[in-house]
């Protein structure tokens, strides 16, 4: 639903009276916080939203369309939720379906460029257990089918925490039995459990051909199967040969040099809804 600047006015006066979720909802690019400042505007200008797939537009911050704007672009999937001051995405859907941002500017591994974000996976419906919010992908080479990374979170066996995937080839995902590493934020007890319960400041660097991913400036533990469980312990110099001692991941020299782009967003692994919370978010891309 697009609300134009003319009729807002109209519209928020006639919404009081009603029961609709706009009543006192407002669309994230017109948000300000209590100092004025309209936090989310930076970000949405640099970016365009898709849903349920990257072919299907709802903003595009590029588009001279008026209609593909995000100012006054508000939905019940979309909103500043009323009283509150954080942007909120909710989506529905099958399997491998999304609501996400696709930040507009690529660029090459070797130079600086990253996301940040302060962001909370409020709920998910029973029977979804994977829900993916960061990822960089890559558009230069063909056929890949899948992100170099993505932080999800998991639910398993009632437990929730975040894991970043970060794939070790950049062959085509339907045609070589691609592998990957795994990092996980733990607990003090070396437990994947770190609390979901609340907004988490998200930090992912792509600098000189290496990945820096951070959880309230913590970086995760890369993760090795053995046995059918994942552990650190697992991890021999093999396992290893993708991470350098400050516990970054070095992207693989088969992926090309350019092409990578940032996303962020709800992306379901599992057929359901959920509901992802943006207290802030931020982008620095070289072109």
């Amino acid at each position: 639903m697009k609300i134009s600047h003319l009729n807002k006015s109209i519209f928020l006066g006639l919404s009081v009276l009603s029961t609709s979720v706009f009543a006192a909802d407002i669309a994230p690019y017109n948000y300000e916080n209590s100092a004025g400042t309209a936090i989310f505007q930076s970000a949405l200008d640099q970016v365009k939203l898709t849903s349920p797939d990257g072919s299907t537009k709802l903003a595009d911050a590029s588009s001279s369309d008026p209609d593909l704007s995000f100012d006054g672009y508000v939905t019940d999937d979309f909103r500043v939720p009323s009283g509150q001051n954080y942007m909120q995405i909710t989506h529905e859907g099958d399997s491998s379906s999304r609501t996400e941002f696709r930040h507009l500017t690529d660029f090459n591994r070797s130079d600086t460029n990253t996301m940040e974000g302060t962001i909370k996976i409020n709920s998910t419906s029973d029977g979804l257990d994977e829900v993916t919010v960061l990822q960089v992908h890559n558009s230069d080479s063909d056929n890949i089918g899948a992100p170099l990374m993505r932080i999800a979170q998991i639910i398993e066996d009632g437990t929730k925490f975040y894991e970043a995937k970060l794939r070790l080839s950049a062959c085509d995902k339907d045609t070589c039995d691609a592998e990957y590493d795994t990092y996980r934020w733990l607990d003090s007890s070396g437990e994947p459990t770190v609390s979901t319960n609340q907004h988490r400041s998200f930090y992912v660097q792509v600098k000189d051909s290496v990945v820096t991913m951070k959880m309230d400036d913590l970086r995760g533990t890369l993760m090795c199967l053995s046995g059918g469980e994942y552990s650190a312990d697992n991890c021999d110099d093999n396992g290893q040969e993708h991470t350098n001692s400050s516990g970054d991941h070095v992207i693989d020299s088969d992926w090309p040099e350019g092409g990578f782009f940032f996303k962020t967003g709800a992306y379901i692994q599992d057929a359901g809804t959920t509901v992802v919370r943006y207290k802030s978010l931020y982008f620095d891309v070289e072109d």
